[in-house]
């Protein structure tokens, strides 16, 4: 595969990844926040 095909995909996989993150966001916020609060402090 050249370089622009594998760049292509690897952009459309990042907005793929952007809006699945952003869909699911308001169900794990709560629980992924206290984790990270837990592990930081």
């Amino acid at each position: 595969m050249d370089f622009i095909a594998i760049l292509s995909i690897f952009v459309m996989a990042c907005f793929v990844g952007y809006y699945v993150v952003w869909s699911v966001t308001p169900a794990l916020h709560t629980p992924l926040m206290a984790v990270t609060n837990a592990i930081s402090s």
